[in-house]
């Protein structure tokens, strides 16, 4: 008689259910191919890796910088926020195949590297200003990439640059990391900047759906106001804007808005939208548009833009369009009017005959979507800044930021051939988490996924197959964007609803 079969588990609902565990390549991130194939076609880590000081002895290290590069982007690309992750995904036979520089059968054999040797990849990083540039540079590069895949070199556009800050929550005693009141919480406050073409995320061109991603990024302190840093920032980033030789405005919520930011914008001759806040002086201009006309208001509400003329407040060089917009609409629950007309201002960088009150309102309420992004990019790549150097955590940050836009560019794609958006974290879920066995088959390499996903592939691969860099596009440096001339009345509108 043989010996008896031990199995690992064996259910009490079903008799005839038995779980085994087996010494095969079996993976549950299958993903991590797709993220490599549309890395190899933008060259985004093997750039990255090439700029970077490496201070380790060649001669004696195991695993190469793109290779470590790799393994980290695609872990946090697929959701595996901490670092001890590594360690599992170690001996995922998917990410080995990603990951690899090596070419044959060999790679599916020998294991990534550890959580320790992860960190390390940190600290390189955040080693020299020479390093920290080139990751700083890399989330520009990779939007440029990928821009001229899906754009093509025809003549410029326009892309809106979104500009605004977030919290991200750690728990120890991370350096600079500080109770913030307005979040509640121990937080660090990045800055960060996204584009989108068109001033929309999800824009449609020449059968392509339009590339968008975060730009630029810096850490800042727990404690720092949502505006603190604003005008080097926007040096920094106008700098990398106009990398992708397409005309650029900018679009910013009321805290930075100020007369500083507003004076810098205007003496760039950029163009700008954003709300600014309320003071007793703009609430007396606003006073007459206020009034509720006489008899039953519409059950649905009003909404009212209002041209308020040129408005300069004391400590501002130049006057600024203004435009009031009124909505007065009844609760959702109670269906009752507030006292008064909900309101709020728009500074316009535009005049009324390039871009109307209604197209700048259109232009503005875009930047909702940019928010969405921020809201997934806490959800599905969950940053944890737990390193002990700041610069790390800065870092470490960027390269987050950096799986995000590698993942949506992939998203995009796959948005585009399916016909409907879908968050990343669902794409994640649907495509990139693909169960799946790797087999050895006649001196190649087999990754089976699970039949459930094969509909998605078989979508996102067509897509990637058409990835190709343009020729350069000419960048358009700072006279010949100040020599601009902008779109006729209503262009901007016709093209933001066109697409």
């Amino acid at each position: 008689m043989g010996e008896l079969q031990e199995w690992l588990f064996e259910p009490t609902f079903n008799r005839a259910v038995k779980v085994d565990g087996a010494d095969e390549r079996i993976t549950s991130d299958g993903g991590a191919v797709l993220l490599r194939e549309a890395d190899h076609r933008l060259g985004i880590t093997e750039h990255l890796a090439a700029r970077l000081f490496d201070p380790r002895r060649q001669e004696l290290i195991r695993y190469e910088l793109v290779e470590l590069l790799r393994e980290r982007l695609y872990a946090l690309a697929l959701g595996y926020a901490a670092q001890d992750d590594a360690d599992r995904l170690a001996h995922d036979p998917a990410m080995k195949l990603a990951v690899w520089n090596r070419r044959g059968e060999q790679p599916v054999d020998e294991r990534l590297a550890s959580q320790p040797t992860q960190s390390r990849l940190i600290d390189i990083l955040a080693l020299t200003p020479a390093n920290r540039a080139a990751l700083r540079d890399s989330l520009a590069e990779s939007c440029e990439r990928h821009l001229r895949t899906t754009g093509g070199d025809g003549a410029a556009r326009r892309v809106t640059i979104d500009i605004d800050s977030f919290p991200i929550e750690v728990h120890g005693h991370q350096p600079g990391a500080s109770y913030n009141g307005h979040y509640r919480d121990t937080v660090y406050h990045p800055l960060v900047a996204s584009y989108s073409v068109a001033g929309n995320y999800d824009s449609m061109q020449h059968g392509h759906r339009l590339g968008n991603g975060f730009l630029h990024a810096i850490l800042r302190q727990g404690q720092v106001h949502t505006a603190q840093g604003i005008r080097r920032f926007l040096q920094e980033v106008i700098v990398k804007a106009t990398r992708l030789g397409y005309v650029v405005d900018y679009r910013m919520d009321a805290g930075y808005t100020d007369g500083e930011t507003l004076d810098y914008l205007t003496d760039e001759h950029l163009r700008f939208i954003g709300r600014i806040k309320a003071n007793a002086v703009l609430q007396r201009m606003a006073a007459p548009h206020l009034i509720r006309p006489v008899g039953r208001p519409p059950k649905e509400g009003y909404e009212k833009i209002v041209e308020l003329g040129e408005y300069q407040a004391e400590s501002w060089q130049h006057a600024q369009r203004l435009v009031l917009v009124v909505v007065d609409r009844p609760d959702a629950k109670t269906g009752q009017l507030d006292l008064f007309p909900d309101h709020f201002f728009l500074v316009v960088g535009w005049k009324e005959e390039e871009l109307d009150g209604a197209a700048a309102l259109e232009h503005y309420r875009q930047r909702g979507t940019f928010e969405d992004r921020l809201g997934e990019f806490q959800q599905a790549i969950r940053p944890r800044l737990s390193h002990d150097e700041f610069a790390a955590n800065e870092a470490l940050l960027r390269l987050s930021l950096l799986a995000f836009d590698l993942a949506s560019m992939l998203r995009l794609e796959y948005e585009d051939a399916a016909g409907s958006c879908v968050d990343l974290g669902r794409f994640q879920r649907d495509v990139l988490k693909a169960g799946g066995r790797v087999v050895k088959q006649a001196r190649r390499l087999v990754l089976r996924v699970a039949r459930a996903v094969t509909p998605f592939w078989r979508l996102l691969v067509d897509r990637l197959r058409r990835w190709s860099l343009p020729r350069r596009l000419g960048i358009l440096t700072g006279p010949q964007l100040r020599a601009w001339m902008p779109p006729p009345r209503h262009a901007f509108l016709r093209e933001v609803r066109r697409e």
